[in-house]
């Protein structure tokens, strides 16, 4: 008896037609199928948002590596525009300094002092004329005219008798303007 009913156990079973599930059974294999395809459409939507997150770092890359190059074109070309600017400037001194140099040679070779300083004004003159054409600079000199922190830097204090209170008296260095910004304030003597 052991041996027949060892041979039923090692025995291999048969393969049986498919089997009617039970109504539970059915009802798990289709949620089972549901949650399958749900889990291929979710899997199908992140390889697609991961695409499109890898589409949008690459274009964001892209357009900071342009920001960078267009800052780094932008920087050259204001340092090639002052290094221009600072040339320009620079060759219209270069006639002021022909006309200094001629009026040094003159005094040199014993000229009379009248000639001598009409020379160093016609100097002074052609750098202001610079001044005013290259950048609109003009000289001032506010003697008379009542004291203005923001044109002027007061350096002493005097009485006097033949200017009104806070008015400048004296001037010990002009001042300059290019249009309405101050380069360098007057320096003033103004009167108590």
């Amino acid at each position: 008896m052991t041996d027949k009913t060892t041979k039923k156990t090692i025995a291999p079973k048969k393969a049986t037609p498919k089997s009617k599930l039970t109504t539970k059974e059915k009802l798990l294999t289709k949620k089972i199928d549901k949650l399958e395809e749900t889990i291929d459409k979710l899997t199908d939507e992140l390889v697609d948002q991961q695409l499109r997150v890898q589409a949008a770092e690459e274009k964001m890359l892209r357009v900071v590596a342009e920001y960078e190059n267009g800052k780094k074109r932008v920087e050259r070309e204001k340092e090639r525009s002052l290094a221009f600017a600072k040339d320009r400037v620079l060759m219209g001194l270069f006639p002021i300094i022909d006309n200094l140099e001629r009026s040094a040679q003159y005094e040199q070779e014993g000229a009379d002092t009248e000639n001598s300083s009409k020379g160093i004004e016609l100097v002074l003159e052609q750098i202001k004329k610079y001044l005013k054409d290259t950048d609109d600079v003009e000289v001032f000199d506010p003697t008379g005219e009542p004291f203005d922190p923001e044109l002027h830097e007061a350096m002493a204090m005097q009485p006097s008798e033949e200017h009104k209170p806070g008015n400048v008296m004296q001037v010990f260095e002009k001042g300059y303007k290019s249009g309405d910004r101050v380069l360098r304030p007057a320096k003033v003597v103004v009167s108590q």
